[in-house]
This record gives structure tokens, sequence and C-alpha cells, in this order.
């Protein structure tokens, strides 16, 4: 199941209204190609952090909603022979922002997942843990 990382209103905020509007021709519904284009957008930004992260994350991460925005409009604007500088631009920095997020150069702010501690808890990955210590300062041989 694929989370929506953004809303058309989110388009809309970042793009202006009236790109929205010009950016589809006429015969196509709007609500369909910009809900296919989120999922779309939104399917891609989960490939990229499946290397890192549990996908889909769950809400709406604050730091997905501009890539999904700018992925979505990209994938929008190539369907329709709209593409210019600018949306490519945006795309190539949405996709270097996800590559920085799934190599761990970048993160998610408040909204990254926590790390659970409890060894058990995780199925796959590094788990350390010792004996008690044999030597310290205060007991020396």
């Amino acid at each position: 199941m694929t989370v929506a990382y953004a809303t058309r209103a989110n388009i809309e905020a970042i793009w202006g209204e009236q790109f929205v509007v010009d950016l589809l021709p006429l015969d196509v519904d709007p609500d369909q190609a910009f809900g296919n284009a989120l999922a779309q957008a939104s399917a891609e930004i989960d490939t990229h952090l499946s290397a890192r992260y549990s996908t889909p994350l769950p809400g709406q991460p604050a730091a997905l909603v501009m890539p999904a925005v700018n992925i979505a409009v990209y994938n929008l604007a190539i369907r329709h022979t709209s593409l210019t500088t600018t949306i490519e631009e945006r795309y190539k920095q949405a996709v270097k922002l996800l590559e920085r997020i799934a190599d761990g150069k970048a993160g998610l702010g408040a909204d990254e997942p926590s790390v659970s501690t409890d060894p058990d808890a995780s199925s796959g990955g590094a788990a350390f843990s010792a004996n008690e210590r044999v030597f310290s300062r205060s007991k020396l041989p």
C-alpha cells in the first residue's frame, strides 16, 4: 500500500494554483491525474528510502512533502509535454535529497522514525552485547 506523502493542495501551495491549472490539458481529469502522480511520487520515495526505513513511512513527514510535490509535478509534466528546466531541476534536487536520506547523510527531522535498542525487536541489522567488565580503573589484576 502506498501512502501519499503530499496532496494536490501541497502542489498548489508550492507551485501556485494557476500553474496547476495550466499544467494539464483540458481533456484530462485533474483529480485522477494528480492522484496518480502523487501515488507514483510516493512509490518512488519509498523505493529510495526502503534501503534505510520500513516503508511506507507513517503519516506525512514534513521533509518529504517538497520532494513528493516536485516528483509528482515532474511526472505530470513529462506526460503532458509541459516539462521545463525548472521542473526538471526540482526533480533532480528531490532525487538527490532522497539519496542523501537513504545514505544516512540527511534525515527526516522531527519525523525521523525512532530506532529500537531492544535486540529482540529487530529482524535484521546489527546488535551488540557484552559481558560485564572484567577490568576497570578501580579493579586491576
